[in-house]
């Protein structure tokens, strides 16, 4: 998630412990704890974009660095409190402020590494977008009330009523996806394609609709469900994957990155005889009406596979995930 969200739930759970003995500090000493992960970022420019994939969201997002960080800062502020709180409550505080950043991205489709060093699988439950307003306002909401209210007993009901509600919208967003991929799978099985994996994603701004991408041994098929599009028919559209030449380029050390982070869902594409670009389409296409389309692909050609050429391109004048948002909000709708 964005770093704002992050910030606002590492606030609100660290508040939840420590506002009776801090006050209203407490939100701004959990926003900072809450924001700890992300700060791996600074770690991008000793690094090409490829292997940051491999990086990022990694060990600094990781439960066994969330009990480090916990245990080291939770022993700081005792001490710099000289003592007057308990430690197990500083720790837990922590630790409720950095891990639930790792939670709340193991939800989104980047995907998160939650046991490294020991395993590099990315963990993530595709259940909610990268950027979601409604659940940012939730907490916003509650912090809000929190700081406006004098009265302990209906502040601290504010901070528990956001993370309850924030979490409610969350299982919300994994029941929606359930049954949306209800839907594709029933299309399938109705339409008798054959196919090796589903994928479904969330799309950008909210928890209805939803990409299914579809993976078959030379293709994937693409389709969106609204959960307002009721019993209304699937439609897929293919798009052929060129695979073959994955075999070509399996001893590439950047290439294999870029696969990693796919996830086993690479679209590949051959634009001449040598020049190859590899979309991560986990995320599904930027457009919700005609063919697919996808940006930021892996770029590099067969005949010069040097790494300094194996670049992610970026050069398209698109930006961001959404290629029409009035486009989108109307696909939401179930139009």
């Amino acid at each position: 998630m964005d770093s704002i969200t992050q910030g606002l739930l590492g606030a609100t759970t660290f508040a939840l412990v420590k506002d009776k003995d801090l006050g209203k500090k407490s939100l701004l000493i959990g926003a900072i704890a809450g924001t700890l992960p992300d700060l791996d970022v600074f770690l991008a420019p000793f690094f090409n974009d490829i292997e940051f994939l491999t990086i990022h969201r990694s060990v600094s997002h990781s439960i066994g660095l969330a009990v480090i960080l916990s245990l080291f800062l939770g022993e700081v502020f005792f001490r710099i409190y000289k003592k007057k709180q308990s430690r197990r409550s500083w720790n837990v505080a922590f630790f409720l402020a950095i891990f639930t950043h790792s939670l709340l991205d193991w939800c989104t489709t980047y995907g998160t590494k939650l046991v490294s060093p020991f395993s590099d699988h990315l963990f993530s439950l595709n259940s909610i977008h990268v950027f979601d307003p409604l659940y940012t306002m939730i907490l916003i909401s509650g912090i809000l009330i929190h700081l406006v209210k004098t009265r302990k007993n209906l502040s601290s009901g504010a901070l528990k009523c956001a993370l309850i509600m924030s979490t409610g919208y969350l299982m919300l967003g994994i029941i929606s996806k359930n049954h949306a991929y209800f839907h594709f799978k029933t299309q399938l099985e109705n339409d008798n394609i054959a196919y090796e994996d589903i994928l479904v994603s969330p799309t950008p701004l909210n928890i209805f609709l939803w990409h299914g991408i579809v993976k078959q041994e030379n293709g994937f098929q693409f389709s969106t469900y609204s959960i307002f599009d009721r019993k209304k028919p699937v439609k897929f559209q293919f798009v052929q994957s060129d695979n073959e030449v994955l075999e070509e380029v399996k001893n590439e050390r950047l290439i294999n990155y870029y696969l990693d982070y796919t996830q086993g869902f690479p679209l590949v594409k051959r634009e001449s005889n040598s020049d190859i670009k590899i979309y991560a389409i986990k995320y599904g296409p930027i457009n919700y009406f005609g063919k697919p389309e996808f940006v930021y692909p892996l770029s590099f050609n067969l005949n010069n596979l040097s790494e300094e050429f194996i670049k992610i391109d970026y050069s398209r004048n698109q930006r961001g995930p959404v290629k029409n948002y009035k486009n989108l909000f109307k696909r939401i709708l179930g139009r």
